[in-house]
């Protein structure tokens, strides 16, 4: 059996063990018990993780909306575009160096929009995230496209997070592309 490791948010929470159904004639599909938050929260505990988990075949893994959010309301995002694009990079070489496995495949997924109307932010970092897989030889897995054009269906009361809907659309998606890059 191959070994997937999902790595992101409470949206990853969400469609893991739905992966993880649908992958089961291929493979296991594991991720830390905990929210891996933003890009520098999943980046520092790659160390104590990734110990815990399989050795990986493929990893996926997504990090944004935490990235984005404004949480002490200073008017700027929580890990600004610059930040965000050089951690995101360090978590693929990271992984790689990690593991010991120079040409571990990776599949970075987008962040899904929310009910809220502006998405430019989400647009941009989910550009960033398309130009560091290109630098990192890495897959993209676009959660976001699949969402978007149904948000009032696959996202919840909570503006952000999927629902039932949602989350089995969300899980088809990651598994189909999963599937793909194990070959």
């Amino acid at each position: 059996m191959k070994q997937i490791i999902l790595l992101g948010d409470s949206i990853r929470m969400q469609y893991q063990p739905v992966v993880g159904e649908k992958l089961a004639d291929i493979a296991e599909v594991s991720g830390p018990d905990e929210n891996c938050r933003w890009s520098g929260y999943t980046l520092n505990s790659l160390r104590f993780w990734l110990p815990q988990l399989p050795s990986p075949d493929l990893v996926q893994w997504n990090c944004g909306l935490w990235d984005m959010g404004d949480d002490y309301q200073e008017g700027r995002h929580f890990y600004p575009p610059d930040l965000y694009e050089e951690t995101c990079s360090r978590i693929c070489r990271i992984l790689r160096k990690v593991t010991g496995k120079p040409d571990l495949p990776i599949v970075i997924a987008t962040t899904t929009p929310t009910l809220h109307e502006d998405h430019e932010d989400i647009r941009q970092y989910n550009d960033i995230l398309r130009k560091v897989a290109a630098a990192e030889n890495a897959a993209v897995n676009d959660l976001y496209s699949v969402v978007s054009p149904n948000r009032a269906e696959m996202i919840g009361e909570d503006h952000i997070h999927l629902t039932p809907f949602g989350i089995e659309a969300v899980a088809e998606q990651t598994a189909t592309v999963l599937r793909a890059a194990l070959g």
